[in-house]
């Protein structure tokens, strides 16, 4: 067993929410009963379906289904778009920030490009959303960061949230003498999580108070005692 726990921007969040809402879905053993299992809502077999349809008109020129055809314009920008095109890529760091295979026992950081852009210096990552606009820039910011050592010929990186309901994005550019910034946004939380990982150290501490555990899988389930209020009330 590692001395360390492999995180991404979603792990991060979860740790950030509340440690033993973490502990329930990353740590605890898979088939065991403190482990919450990850279960695909409605919203996310949707958001699923778009995302697949945006990847193959992409990937493999495949037209996009008809109830999808709104969206044609966002993707068609991004393919007469100059440079090599990717899409669900699978970034990975070890703890050295060398890149490593996604599912290797080094990978210490992960991330998931929907779609990139690599022309030169110059690369885009984007996003696809499908709820209404909001700004992470903490994801936005990881993108950068292992695109930087990803690809050691960039210089700059353009990153967006695309939002497609709304036809908007929210685009955030960082440039590569920006990393250790960036980086320095991100670890400290890391760090910590790190800690508790070693230590076994999981305490209920929701971030939002009952507001966090009414939305928590966890609670839903009942696995955590100390609960600050009910789930989904």
């Amino acid at each position: 067993m590692t001395d360390f726990i492999a995180w991404s921007h979603s792990r991060r969040k979860d740790w950030m929410e509340c440690p033993r809402m973490f502990y329930h879905k990353n740590v605890a053993p898979k088939g065991s009963a403190d482990r919450v299992e990850f279960i695909q809502t409605a919203a996310m077999k949707a958001g699923n379906l778009i995302d697949d349809a945006l990847t193959q008109r992409i990937s493999k020129g495949t037209p996009l289904p008809p109830q999808f055809a709104p969206y044609e314009k966002m993707v068609a920008s991004v393919i007469a778009a100059p440079g090599a095109k990717y899409t669900q890529l699978r970034v990975t760091l070890d703890q050295s920030f060398k890149p490593c295979g996604y599912f290797d026992s080094t990978a210490w950081c992960r991330a998931i490009y929907d779609v990139a852009v690599i022309n030169g210096s110059h690369a885009f990552i984007g996003d696809w959303k499908n709820g209404s606009p909001w700004l992470d820039e903490d994801q936005l910011k990881l993108f950068a960061a292992t695109a930087f050592h990803q690809f050691p010929e960039i210089e700059v990186v353009d990153t967006a949230y695309i939002w497609l309901r709304f036809g908007v994005t929210n685009d955030k550019t960082y440039t590569r003498r920006e990393l250790p910034e960036l980086w320095m946004g991100l670890l400290p939380e890391v760090e910590r999580l790190q800690v508790a990982f070693r230590n076994n150290h999981w305490p209920a501490t929701p971030k939002r108070g009952k507001n966090s555990c009414k939305r928590c899988n966890v609670n839903q389930q009942g696995k955590c005692k100390e609960a600050q209020g009910p789930y989904g009330s």
